[in-house]
């Protein structure tokens, strides 16, 4: 028989077994809660740190700048630099070079020609002759494919897969031919101003696969453009001529087409700025009118850089940066008269050989001030480093 008091006692027992094993895993539970909210709150105290330094350095604002490094160089009379790589390119009549910011000549093209059109996408360059009939579609390595077009040649342009159109003169004929990074021919477009136009920009996306152009006519004595896009993936062997679509605008001249990316181009106008979206089949995400006419165009992949003379009296110039929907983002007043203007990044970097103006995309002025040398070239490396090319040395340069 059992006893009534044994088993109550038992009993009791068990439950507070039970009990403290219920507390002991609260415990657990919470100094576990307790470390998680003491990690969390480190990590948001870093981030937080990080961010405002991350803010502090991007709007540094500095007064002066320091050589870190000076290699010796010279430049030929009568040749220019353009920004490229990890250094740049000094070019000219006679060839073209590929010079590295240490100062190692990577490469070198000889070339004769009288009116040199270098164009560059990524790491992809061609050179070709204004009126001549050589085009040369140079890798970063210092590869190349020389490219006879047995025409004479108005105007190029390259992609950074190596992909080459090119604008030829015939006889009462405008044609625009497609090459590929070996030089064969892709296709080809017969243009005449009656029925066309004649071509007066193109710009291939930077797979190669879209070729767009823009058109000029005259239409009952006033200018009209045209732009087409044509489409020489697997996409447009279903559309006659590969053409995909296009738009026209009457009372315009559109001199400047490129692609931002495979997927966003623009083109500038003398009285608009028209941005495409579209893949495959581009079409107008947005037409923004302009009643000042342009001085300049520039850009990167992300943004539009429009440069109008400014008529507030806050400025001699006034560099409005578009972004890809057409909203100005920034407008940037500057006296300068510039030789260059590089969008990289956060960076915006307005100079000519004497002085030099940085900002960035909030609007912030964190540089105005002069060189000490004259300075060819002036592109931004990395954090508050430039390589600067003057005509005896190639420096680089630590902003203070």
């Amino acid at each position: 028989m059992i006893n009534v008091r044994t088993y109550l006692q038992k009993k009791a027992e068990r439950k507070a077994g039970a009990s403290e094993t219920r507390d002991f895993g609260a415990l657990i539970q919470k100094h576990r809660l307790i470390r998680f909210g003491r990690a969390l709150f480190v990590i948001l105290v870093f981030a937080v740190l990080g961010t405002l330094v991350y803010v502090q350095m991007k709007n540094q604002v500095y007064t002066s700048y320091v050589i870190l490094s000076s290699i010796s160089r010279r430049q030929y009379d009568g040749s220019a630099c353009v920004s490229y790589g990890n250094g740049f390119l000094s070019y000219s009549g006679d060839g073209i070079s590929y010079t590295d910011a240490k100062g190692n000549a990577v490469w070198n093209q000889a070339y004769e020609m009288q009116e040199p059109l270098i164009r560059v996408a990524g790491s992809r360059v061609a050179a070709a002759d204004y009126n001549g009939h050589i085009i040369y579609s140079i890798a970063q390595d210092g590869s190349y494919t020389e490219i006879d077009t047995n025409l004479p040649i108005r105007e190029i342009a390259v992609s950074e897969s190596g992909t080459v159109a090119a604008v030829l003169e015939d006889t009462n004929i405008t044609w625009i031919y497609l090459y590929s990074s070996m030089g064969e021919t892709i296709a080809y477009l017969r243009t005449t101003m009656p029925n066309s136009g004649y071509p007066s920009a193109l710009a291939l996306s930077p797979d190669g696969s879209m070729l767009a152009v823009s058109y000029l006519t005259v239409d009952n004595g006033s200018a009209k453009s045209s732009v087409a896009f044509y489409n020489f993936s697997a996409v447009g062997q279903n559309y006659v001529d590969n053409f995909v679509s296009g738009s026209d605008y009457a009372d315009a001249v559109i001199p400047f087409l490129t692609f931002l990316d495979n997927d966003i181009s623009f083109a500038a106008a003398d009285n608009r700025l028209v941005i495409y979206g579209g893949g495959q089949r581009p079409k107008s995400v947005a037409d923004v009118l302009l009643n000042e006419e342009i001085q300049s165009v520039f850009y990167n992949s992300t943004h539009i850089g429009l440069v109008f003379l400014d008529t507030t009296g806050q400025g001699k110039y006034r560099l409005d940066v578009y972004d890809t929907s057409g909203q100005v983002e920034i407008s940037l007043f500057f006296d300068m008269d510039y030789k260059d203007i590089i969008l990289r990044g956060d960076n915006i970097v307005i100079y000519n050989e004497t002085q030099c103006l940085l900002a960035n995309m909030n609007g912030v002025k964190r540089f105005d001030g002069d060189f000490e040398t004259p300075y060819l070239l002036f592109a931004p490396l990395s954090g508050n480093r430039y390589l600067a090319v003057s005509q005896d040395s190639i420096d680089t340069i630590e902003m203070k």
